[in-house]
């Protein structure tokens, strides 16, 4: 017989079924990656130019010579 005591449960069920034991810097971590998962589904072409654009100004500023 399985011990369902002590079985474990993956850690996005264990959120899920206790969503106000997250704390604040938690869920606002959340909300800015499904926000911007959400942009990216919507407007996938000018995401990708602002990876690029952001990926080109940190390459450039942090080259390291």
């Amino acid at each position: 017989m399985v011990d369902t005591a002590r079985a474990g449960f993956p850690a996005e069920m264990y959120r899920a079924a206790h969503q106000g034991e997250s704390g604040y810097l938690e869920t606002m971590t959340g909300d800015v990656v499904d926000s911007i998962t959400s942009y990216v589904h919507e407007n996938p072409v000018p995401a990708v130019l602002w990876a690029l654009g952001i990926g080109f100004v940190l390459g450039w500023r942090l080259k390291p010579w």
